[in-house]
């Protein structure tokens, strides 16, 4: 167990008898450091070593999971909608052919493997240290797998009139999928590996701005404020998730 500052211990000790009052909710120093959320987050940790039926039910319970599990139970679900709508109603409107159903459904599958593996993650990663970093691996193989669905379905419209292009840009695809795997944990090389990742990307974008003639092309600067959007996207959630905002900022 890991000692606590006075100030933490205060404020653990007032959280923890709230919490013993409403249900069996523990505190992060009744558990090992693995796993605690972060250092932040005193209170609101569900028992390890229960079943996954009483993981399963914690769902609709509140912990410090509850908002991490439905967010992203949401997100999966907002993406099956969406398979739905752009592969029977919006694609068909535009007469695609069948590998644009093809690139646009791996897409959305991809994203929906990054909900739903988190979504696991933050429901069963309680259970104990090993099953944690179990549940750890497939929500870092879902967040690759959400990646390359983004970048997927950039390259795949940038490139739709220079099909010669596809093969050189799914190059860079395929070593981003590979170079994000081999990385276990959520600390020190993975978030390298992720910065690599969207340096990566960053090569086909200036390659589809030389394809075009340059940035004055009409169709590149009607374009290329959603990529900035992308990578501001992407750029926040990931520096939220490594500093630790807003928990680092209202502790408890």
């Amino acid at each position: 167990m890991a000692k606590c500052t006075e100030y933490e211990s205060k404020k653990i000790g007032a959280n923890c008898r709230s919490s013993r009052s409403k249900s069996r909710l523990l505190c992060k120093t009744q558990l090992e450091r693995e796993l605690w959320v972060n250092e932040f987050v005193y209170t609101g940790y569900r028992e390890p070593h229960l079943s996954k039926s009483a993981y399963l039910k914690s769902i609709i319970e509140w912990n410090n999971e509850t908002i991490n599990i439905w967010s992203h139970l949401f997100g999966f679900i907002y993406f099956l909608w969406f398979f739905y709508d752009a592969n029977i109603n919006s694609l068909p409107r535009f007469a695609a052919s069948i590998s644009d159903h093809i690139v646009v459904s791996l897409c959305i599958i991809g994203a929906q493997i990054c909900m739903l593996l988190s979504a696991t993650y933050h429901i069963f990663g309680s259970a104990s240290v090993k099953e944690r970093r179990r549940w750890l691996r497939y929500d870092i193989f879902g967040i690759s797998a959400g990646l390359i669905s983004a970048y997927l379905s950039g390259i795949y419209l940038a490139f739709f009139c220079f099909e010669v292009c596809f093969p050189h840009s799914d190059g860079f695809r395929l070593f981003d999928l590979f170079d994000a795997k081999i990385y276990g944990s959520r600390i020190g090389y993975l978030h390298l590996a992720y910065i690599i990742v969207a340096a990566f990307g960053i090569c086909p974008t200036i390659h589809w701005i030389s394809l075009h003639g340059g940035s004055s092309n009409s169709h590149v600067m009607a374009w290329l404020p959603n990529v900035f959007v992308l990578y501001g996207l992407l750029g926040s959630g990931f520096t939220f998730y490594a500093t630790m905002i807003p928990e680092r900022f209202i502790p408890g």
